[in-house]
């Protein structure tokens, strides 16, 4: 038996088959980027035979890691040194009052209630404007998580309320600290996709007109007694046919609709 022949044989039958293999495995793969396209239009169309609108939603976002966070517990001298009519500390929650109105440099606006919050409050460049409330004479903050909203958290947000004069009365004020990332990056769902799912769970009715999509994160699971778990999350801010509008948070990672527990003070949607 002349082994380095039959040696060659083999090595010539395994670069054959290697070869095979690979050609194979780009066959699939095409055919796996071609599945994933058509499922993305037969959404587009399922949507768009509804009467289902949507413009400049933003690109899928690529991978984002689940993230913890331990709920503050504040000390006096977290509160600002100026003069208070009032502080509450009520472990997890501040509420300061103070006893001369302050004034803002300007009318009330998104610059300098931003001012006020990030030279005035703790850690107040968490924090992010989320709405205006002028009927209401209040502005409320979400926390942010890696640059990006933490939905209405009651242990991550902040309040500030004024009066007819436009000075800063008082406000409230929680905070999540010891931000850690998960090491595993997860997968996200498309904007259209998380649309699309709530047009399956019948959240939105034909002719519905999709305002906005935001990605950001919502309380997910209780770690301990003062930590919790965020998701990725995209908020939906949808116009109904008759007017009415209402926002929706959809899993960015599994898809499912979240129904979140909203404050009294965060009903009016952006």
């Amino acid at each position: 038996m002349d082994w380095n022949k039959t040696k060659s044989i083999f090595i010539i039958v395994f670069a054959i088959l290697n070869v095979f293999l690979y050609s194979l495995y780009l066959e699939r793969y095409k055919e796996a980027e071609s599945v994933v396209f058509l499922t993305e239009s037969s959404n587009e169309e399922k949507l768009e035979a509804e009467g289902i609108t949507y413009s400049n939603l933003p690109e899928a976002a690529g991978k984002l890691p689940y993230v913890t966070g331990t709920m503050k517990t504040f000390v006096a001298t977290d509160v600002p040194g100026v003069d208070l009519k009032e502080n509450r500390r009520n472990d997890k929650l501040l509420s300061v009052s103070f006893t001369e109105p302050m004034a803002l440099d300007g009318k009330i606006s998104t610059e300098t209630l931003e001012e006020f919050v990030e030279e005035t409050i703790y850690e107040g460049k968490q924090y992010g404007l989320w709405k205006i409330e002028e009927q209401e004479k209040r502005a409320m903050f979400f926390q942010e998580i890696n640059g990006e909203p933490l939905f209405y958290s009651d242990s991550g947000n902040l309040t500030v309320y004024w009066n007819d004069d436009g000075e800063i009365t008082h406000y409230e004020q929680a905070i999540f600290e010891n931000i850690v990332e998960g090491e595993q990056q997860k997968d996200l769902i498309s904007p259209v996709q998380a649309i699309h799912n709530l047009y399956q769970k019948r959240f939105l009715p034909s002719n519905t007109e999709i305002d906005s999509a935001k990605l950001g994160y919502s309380e997910y699971v209780t770690v301990s007694e003062n930590t919790q778990m965020f998701l990725p999350t995209w908020r939906i801010q949808a116009t109904f046919e008759d007017g009415s509008e209402e926002e929706f948070f959809v899993n960015a990672v599994k898809g499912d609709v979240i129904e979140l527990k909203k404050t009294e003070q965060a009903e009016v949607t952006q």
